[in-house]
């Protein structure tokens, strides 16, 4: 999913697999590209001092890609609140 530098902790892209297995085949460039900016995102080990605002630009990406796709009420309120805790779990352990 991202890059071997990519700067997030390596348990992330199993969690990120499984968040993503809950939406259709075709979102999948759209979970790439989500998955390739949260680790652009936070530098490795750095402390974070914005609580998890870093990745806000990331989610909202996702978000209007899973809108335009038409993902139902649900399954989207889903992804998003998995991601969001997701990326709180990342700034606090990175």
């Amino acid at each position: 999913m991202t890059d071997p530098m990519a700067a997030t902790p390596g348990w992330v892209d199993s969690r990120l697999d499984t968040i993503f297995a809950k939406l259709p085949e075709t979102m999948k460039p759209a979970a790439d590209a989500f998955a390739d900016c949260l680790a652009g995102s936070k530098a490795p080990a750095a402390p974070s001092d914005m609580l998890g605002a870093e990745f806000s630009t990331c989610h909202q990406a996702f978000r209007r890609a899973l809108q335009q796709a038409d993902v139902a009420g649900p399954l989207l309120a889903e992804v998003m609140s998995d991601l969001e805790a997701l990326e709180a779990e990342i700034a606090e352990n990175s």
